[in-house]
């Protein structure tokens, strides 16, 4: 590192101007990565859970302050410790670079003032400053998508995203045409996948029995067959293949709805308890939490999910699709619970989500972050009524982050 280069601001203090401060030596310090068990109701298994935001990390500075008097040495310590005291953010980097970092204090004591002079000409003071930091450093606000215009359900690409660590993104969706309804969004980390991973069309699936059936407000675009009916009361399913899913916990969903007179009509898999389809409109309804794959395989063996639908041997029951939406890396939602009610706008933001501006927690499916670092987000939702598919404009954007800047011309990341 050479000092020469280097952006030390303590709120408006410059540590490192090279007339009265010069930066000795820094440590940013690292992050601990902490991954609780995720569990409860409807999960099979405990399984690894998102990494821990709430560490600090220790970050210290060896600090020279020179003037041409004591006093204003003195001065100098006094309006660091001034700004330490204030918490001020802390910005490190090179000058002009566009990866400039952001430190965020979380706690800092004050330092104390020198009390001999070195020389009757010259006067420094060497100080150590110690501060407990947010974990992370923070990079200038990226936004990959500016009110991209996409088509519920979809799938965007991360893989342009900064930074060494995951960083919570805001999702912003505005609804252009009709309401938003109910909204699911998740993040797989692999490289980006196709919708077709995440969205499984029955009429596509293998089917133990029943039929092929046309729906106009069937999912892709209501043309032809496009859903799967069956009035069992013993239940038909399909064996889905999940052998290429990352080891994680996911949510399914299931497109579906049922005859008016159907009862009992259900949903279920192995791992969850069977789910009553509501109503008569093809509605997305929560089946369960599982951990996929479902088993470990070697060779050409296939680890599979079964989804079994089950009617009154009279009244017949319909599934649209199968949505699974990654959970272990980021899961938000708002569902509506009131028939006809919605949102023109939804925003997910720093574990909240906001509908049409006012915080919506009661309506939150899960209020949590999206914490990525490239990958794919999925997307799934509805509208107050029936339609294949749901127009909206969407906005992603974050602070890329960083646990130590790294040396100038490695990598994207900001340069010492």
């Amino acid at each position: 590192m050479s000092n020469s280069i280097t952006i030390a601001l303590f709120g408006s203090f410059d540590a490192n101007d090279r007339v009265h401060s010069r930066v000795l030596k820094w440590e940013l310090g690292k992050p601990q990565r902490v991954r609780p068990q995720y569990g409860g109701p409807g999960v099979d298994i405990a399984v690894a859970g998102p990494v821990d935001e709430s560490a600090w990390a220790i970050a210290r500075w060896t600090i020279e302050l020179s003037d041409t008097s004591g006093d204003g040495v003195s001065a100098r310590v006094a309006a660091l410790a001034a700004e330490l005291r204030d918490l001020s953010a802390i910005t490190v980097g090179m000058p002009n670079s566009a990866y400039t970092g952001t430190l965020t204090p979380k706690n800092a004591e004050c330092l104390e003032r020198p009390i001999t002079a070195i020389s009757p000409v010259a006067f420094a003071e060497t100080v150590e400053v110690i501060v407990e930091r947010e974990a992370w450093v923070y990079g200038a606000t990226e936004t990959p998508y500016d009110a991209e215009a996409v088509t519920i359900p979809c799938v965007l690409s991360l893989a342009a995203m900064l930074g060494d660590a995951p960083a919570p993104l805001n999702l912003l969706l505005e609804a252009t045409a009709a309401d938003l309804h109910q909204v699911v969004a998740g993040v797989y980390p692999d490289a980006p996948a196709a919708l077709e991973k995440f969205v499984l069309e029955a009429v596509d699936l293998s089917w133990s029995a029943g039929a092929a059936d046309t729906d106009a407000n069937g999912y892709p675009d209501g043309a032809g067959n496009t859903v799967w009916k069956t009035n069992a009361a013993a239940g038909v399913y399909t064996d889905v293949d999940v052998t290429d899913y990352l080891p994680g916990t996911y949510a399914l969903y299931a497109n579906v709805k049922r005859d008016a007179g159907a009862s009992p009509a259900t949903i279920e898999t192995p791992y969850t308890d069977p789910v009553t389809i509501e109503g008569t409109d093809l509605r997305r309804q929560l089946v369960g939490i599982v951990s996929l794959p479902c088993a470990t395989v070697r060779g050409a063996a296939t680890s599979t999910l079964r989804l079994t639908m089950k009617g009154d041997d009279t009244d017949y029951v319909y599934c649209n699709t199968l949505e699974i939406i990654p959970v272990s890396w980021g899961y938000v939602g708002w569902h509506h619970t009131t028939p006809g009610s919605s949102a023109d706008t939804l925003r997910f933001a720093d574990g909240l989500v906001y509908a049409d501006d006012a915080a919506s927690l009661a309506y939150a499916i899960d209020p949590t972050s999206l914490l990525a670092l490239g990958g794919t987000l999925v997307i799934i939702g509805e509208g107050t009524a029936e339609a294949p598919t749901q127009a909206a404009e969407t906005t992603v954007s974050y602070e890329p982050r960083w646990e130590q800047l790294p040396t100038s011309g490695i990598g994207a990341g900001p340069g010492i």
